[in-house]
């Protein structure tokens, strides 16, 4: 957990303080008045707030000295204090101050009371015009010495409107989501708080370690190549990190790219010469994709006495130096042990082969599997082309079905044409109707992938294919394939069949709504939108599809906040969701909140490498309302450069007649 932050402010009470120190004396010691019973004729009772601030002090001094006990007495001295000023102020008819009960409430947490703390704490909130940034922290502070990451998780939150670049509450959001393993949250406020770096201060102290918290975050949630970016931002400045040279490592595995995680391994090793892990991994990747050199590795390795006496190392190096005898049933126990590991399978499919197994096929295709379940596409298609090329010529089936996997690892490689290919060669070899089907459906969707454009070539395939076989999914996708052609009625009259033959898939009323939306039939939109949600309640796109259409309409304001508000809990890093989230926030003139979130959207947005013209222009429109042309220009100017498929002729308007209000 992360330390907590003072919120004591000591220049201010320096100040006060001294002024304190001189009141008593410039009063009329010949007027005997009394203040306040407690107090002497001629004192003040702002004396006794004064007492109460110097014990305080004294208290945190203590704290820093390890001195316990005497920081105990410091703070339940300070907390008498005022005790006495708010008995004084009641006396004359008036309560606490703002000043006091934060005082007091920091008393009390440091006397680990939270309960009491927390009740000062919102007598400060109560009595204050504006919340403070070290107030909203203190509560968070107190929420945390309870144990309830929740509660000092709302605490931010709730204020947050009111701080929105700052650091610290950006940080510190990430960080509890981070502690209550809240992946998309904490990614949320990383991400903004990036945005807030690069821009307001480059030079902020939570530069470097909101770069690795966003490397971890984009590993976790599956988005590889930022996290190395993220990563090697941390890297260029913390070289010596093997945590990070690892992940690194790991990353690059993952994405099949063996060079570059061989790279990080390698540099692991030279730098900590110790470290088995990284040389462990590195001897599974000679293995799986460098067997030429997977010996010489092997036996550096062993003079390092880095090979241990049990593990999968040692029955590798066993079979790298071609040493076969009880390989077997070797490599059979550890997979039973360790079924999720990829090499011993990989090996046990190499020993399969030398031994000319006769379940090898099947060894093959578990493997090819694993090999693609690991995202190690291009280890799986080779598998498979060696499976496929033991087989006898006539067994045609069998090609067909090694021809189908190897283009799914085709397509995950990005390799469209190359996928094609297999797809249609299996279809040429196979003779079962209904795996025909299949792949005939999965060719029709190749030709919409990448930036092939064969819309056309896919809709002739589902035609014919639905022809013979009239399926939902066939015409769902030749809905997707007219939709693309911007044919909208065809799309709709095919998602309609989709629906009459199965009512209760939610997509297909999606996408509906979809087509009908682009032939401005409303209704009907809202119509199919409305059955989407309510046949899938965590159907995001469709709650934000719904309540962006509200917000533009101008329609049920209430409905599409609570709309958007739902799809941003679902998925709070969608950028998306955050700008149609803060258009509505426009829309009801709520203008600070709607700020909050589209930044949030683009920030989002320039995490996932792109620029949205459309945020910028919301950002414009969001600063011009606040009668901020200066930046509305600026956001503007910067959603017409990214805009590079249309020319917004209603863009450039406002520009102009913004430039022309700021030039008056």
């Amino acid at each position: 957990m992360f330390q907590a932050i003072k919120t004591l402010n000591y220049q201010f009470l320096f100040v006060f303080l001294c002024f304190l120190s001189v009141f008593p004396n410039q009063a009329d010691p010949t007027s005997k008045q009394k203040d306040c019973s407690l107090l002497e004729p001629g004192v003040p009772s702002e004396y006794l707030l004064s007492r109460a601030i110097y014990e305080q002090i004294d208290g945190y001094q203590a704290n820093n000295r390890k001195k316990t006990a005497e920081a105990k007495l410091g703070f339940e001295n300070s907390v008498s204090f005022l005790d006495k000023y708010h008995s004084c102020l009641k006396e004359k008819g008036q309560g606490p101050s703002a000043q006091s009960a934060e005082i007091q409430a920091q008393n009390y947490l440091e006397l680990g009371n939270p309960g009491k703390a927390w009740e000062w704490s919102e007598i400060a909130k109560q009595n204050t015009k504006e919340v403070t940034k070290e107030l909203v922290i203190l509560q968070m502070r107190i929420r945390l010495r309870e144990q309830d990451l929740t509660k000092a998780t709302e605490v931010l939150e709730h204020d947050l409107v009111s701080f929105p670049n700052d650091p610290d509450f950006l940080y510190l959001l990430g960080n509890l989501y981070f502690e209550r393993k809240m992946w998309n949250q904490s990614l949320l406020y990383y991400t903004a708080l990036s945005f807030v770096i690069e821009r307001r201060d480059n030079h902020s102290k939570y530069k470097y370690i909101t770069a690795k918290s966003l490397g971890e975050l984009n590993y976790k949630l599956d988005y590889p190549k930022i996290a190395i970016k993220r990563y090697n931002e941390y890297n260029s400045v913390n070289k010596n990190d093997m945590e990070v040279l690892f992940r690194l490592a790991q990353i690059y595995f993952v994405l099949g790219d063996f060079k570059m995680s061989k790279f990080y391994l390698e540099q692991i090793r030279e730098k900590n010469s110790r470290d088995i892990d990284a040389s462990h991994m590195l001897a599974e990747i000679y293995f799986l994709e460098a067997r030429d050199l997977a010996p010489q590795f092997f036996d550096t390795l062993k003079n390092e006495k880095k090979i241990p006496k049990d593990g999968i190392i040692p029955i590798l190096y066993q079979l790298v130096n071609g040493r076969t005898t009880g390989l077997d049933e070797k490599l059979r126990n550890f997979i039973k042990s360790n079924p999720g590991r990829l090499s011993p399978r990989v090996a046990f499919l190499e020993l399969a082969d030398k031994l000319n197994d006769p379940d090898y096929e099947q060894i093959n295709a578990e493997t090819a599997q694993y090999a693609y379940e690991y995202r190690q596409y291009g280890l799986a298609e080779k598998i498979l082309k060696r499976g496929k090329h033991r087989l006898n010529s006539t067994r045609l089936e069998e090609q067909a079905s090694y021809l189908e996997k190897i283009a799914n690892c085709q397509e995950m490689l990005g390799q469209w044409n190359h996928a094609i290919l297999s797809m249609k060669e299996a279809i040429v070899l196979s003779s079962d109707l209904e795996k025909k089907f299949r792949m005939r459906f999965r060719l029709a969707y190749l030709y919409l992938q990448g930036n092939l454009k064969k819309e056309k070539v896919s809709v002739d395939i589902l035609s014919e294919t639905i022809s013979e076989n009239p399926n939902p999914t066939h015409y769902y996708l030749r809905g997707l394939s007219y939709f693309q052609l911007e044919k909208y009625k065809e799309s709709i009259n095919d998602y309609t069949q989709a629906i009459q033959m199965d009512p209760t898939n939610p997509n297909f009323y999606f996408y509906r709504a979809t087509a009908y939306d682009k032939l401005k039939q409303f209704p009907e939109t809202e119509s199919d939108l409305k059955k989407t949600i309510s046949l899938n309640p965590n159907a995001s796109n469709a709650m934000n599809y719904l309540g962006y259409l509200y917000a533009e309409k101008d329609m049920f304001p209430e409905e599409a906040k609570q709309l958007l508000t739902q799809a941003v809990t679902l998925e709070p890093d969608n950028p998306a969701y955050q700008d149609s989230l803060g258009w509505v926030y426009y829309r009801k003139k709520d203008f600070n909140l709607a700020l909050l979130h589209l930044n949030f959207a683009a920030s989002l947005a320039l995490e996932r490498g792109f620029e949205d013209p459309v945020i910028y222009e919301h950002l414009g429109d969001v600063y011009l309302a606040k009668k901020d042309p200066v930046n509305a220009v600026q956001f503007f100017k910067l959603s017409l450069s990214k805009d590079k498929e249309t020319s917004n002729k209603n863009l450039v308007s406002k520009i102009k007649r913004v430039e022309k209000e700021i030039s008056e």
